[in-house]
């Protein structure tokens, strides 16, 4: 059952939330305790995620709109970021230049998240509610108080990732009528803002400003420490997309170093390996409690997350000049993989 639209009110409570009005809000009146911070490792420091428990009403509340309401509701073509079928490199795949001269330009949006508050929330989902006004004003309160937290989306709620595309499908429809104008591509993925063209109009200052103007509509701001413009190629979260999309070298110069220093040290004990990696320097991997590597089992995630990354990324065609050097790529990846699980 495909739900877009909300016209009776014992539907929403009924089927969707599976729970009347005064029980929801008792059991999420405390929610902020439903929420635990979870630091995620960056250069420079640490960045903290408000993320959901899972054995709470608010978790389940929160997965049963997701999954009979809101997955429901268009998202643009543009959004590439949180939706399935759809992955970082089809993000990139519409910005292949061949061999054409093209240029570049990555626009990255200032606090994502937070900077989507309630009451840019509830502008956007009153449309999707037709009862009387006072019902469905009603039901677009209590939505908002389920998804958000502090008055703002937090990250690590279950709905916040559809949310947010529902919330940018209007600026992403905007910002594509104006890239129609001038023959720009334009995808984005979460906060990342990817443009490129035959031209270089993206890399004026004018291009800039009416991106900034459209997004400000929803008091969105560019990061602009971030802006980043290039020709003929730009490097992107260790991918290079240019003539065709490839891993940058930077980012399989970490794998590369685990590779090697397990070859050429030979270690004979997990502690002895990791104690040898946590040595180095890693340029895409954040130290936590000064250590990249905390057990065995962080370092074969890191590895077995990066093989599976790898096999997604394989060119198409086997006939592909980088096709072989990857599967090799692959196939050394592997062995390590067995031998760090075999060792004491």
């Amino acid at each position: 059952m495909i739900i877009i639209f909300i016209y009776k009110e014992n539907f929403f409570y009924d089927y969707i939330l599976q729970d009347d009005l005064q029980s929801v809000k008792e059991k999420i009146k405390d929610k902020q305790q439903n929420y635990y911070l979870k630091d995620i490792p960056k250069k420079g420091g640490l960045r903290y995620l408000n993320c959901i428990e899972k054995e709470t009403p608010l978790y389940e509340y929160q997965t049963s709109l997701k999954n009979k309401f809101l997955k429901n509701i268009p998202i643009s073509e543009n959004a590439y970021g949180f939706v399935k079928g759809r992955s970082y490199y089809d993000f990139l795949v519409p910005h292949i230049r061949g061999n054409k001269e093209r240029y570049f330009l990555r626009i990255d949006i200032k606090d994502f998240f937070d900077s989507i508050t309630a009451d840019i929330l509830e502008e956007t989902f009153k449309y999707y509610f037709k009862t009387d006004a006072k019902t469905s004003n009603e039901m677009v309160e209590l939505i908002i108080d389920i998804i958000s937290l502090n008055d703002v989306l937090p990250q690590g709620a279950v709905t916040s990732p559809v949310v947010s595309n529902i919330v940018f499908r209007q600026l992403d429809i905007r910002i594509q009528k104006y890239c129609d104008k001038l023959k720009v591509v334009y995808t984005r993925y979460a906060d990342d803002l990817l443009f490129s063209s035959v031209n270089d109009r993206i890399h004026e200052p004018f291009f800039i400003k009416m991106i900034s103007k459209i997004l400000k509509t929803l008091n969105l701001n560019i990061n602009f420490s971030k802006i980043k413009k290039s020709k003929e190629e730009i490097s992107l979260n260790g991918f290079v997309v240019g003539q065709n999309i490839r891993i940058s070298r930077k980012k399989k110069r970490d794998i590369n170093r685990v590779i090697f220093i397990y070859k050429d040290k030979e270690p004979k004990t997990t502690s002895e390996l990791l104690t040898l990696l946590n040595s180095q320097n890693f340029t895409s991997r954040a130290r936590k409690n000064n250590e990249y590597f905390s057990s065995k089992i962080s370092l074969l995630n890191y590895l077995s997350g990066y093989r599976s990354f790898l096999i997604s990324w394989l060119p198409r065609s086997k006939q592909s000049v980088n096709y072989k050097s990857m599967k090799s790529f692959i196939k050394n990846l592997e062995e390590l993989i067995l031998n760090i699980i075999n060792l004491d």
